[in-house]
């Protein structure tokens, strides 16, 4: 009997965290995948590996020699004539077992808003030195040329991952 009011009471508590996390922000902003109301801006997952950075932060490119510093290695299947690659680092963790999934960005009162989807190490893990990131591509079309103020957060728990500013270039002129 003790273990259903537990199981309950763990289910209410997970229902009412998810209407939390779905506040009135995200329900008009965002959508669930990945497309933003910003015409043209939608987060499309790359396949990459992003460099091991100490510090926790936002970075964006706009060719292949920028995105160098950012991944592993460049896809050869990013157009930067059209995409602009955005990274979001946590910074240097102690365990193995932490990771992000970045999961859709929309243009908010003139900053760029980035939800992701933060894991946690569960039980045992291995103690040793981690950088977790992920990368996404995004239309540079729907990006507005400048300073561009960038935040993210969290999908489920609608806490702060980590902000930053980065410079967005003006469109190259067609010839």
């Amino acid at each position: 009997m003790t273990s259903r009011i537990l199981r309950a009471t763990a289910l209410l508590l997970l229902i009412g965290l998810g209407g939390a996390a779905c506040g009135t922000t995200q329900s008009t902003v965002f959508s669930s995948i990945g497309e933003s109301l910003a015409p043209g801006l939608t987060l499309r997952a790359v396949q990459v590996e992003p460099a091991e950075r100490e510090e926790a932060g936002i970075a964006m490119a706009f060719d292949a020699q920028e995105a160098a510093a950012l991944v592993v290695a460049v896809p050869d299947d990013l157009d930067f004539g059209t995409d602009a690659l955005v990274c979001v680092y946590l910074g240097e963790r102690p365990t193995a077992g932490w990771g992000l999934d970045l999961q859709t960005a929309s243009l908010v009162e003139g900053e760029l808003r980035i939800l992701a989807r933060e894991t946690r190490p569960r039980g045992t893990v291995e103690q040793v030195v981690t950088y977790p990131g992920d990368c996404g591509a995004l239309n540079r079309d729907g990006l507005p040329p400048g300073d561009l103020a960038v935040r993210a957060d969290d999908t489920i728990s609608d806490e702060f991952i980590v902000a930053g500013e980065v410079t967005v270039p003006e469109p190259e002129a067609a010839p």
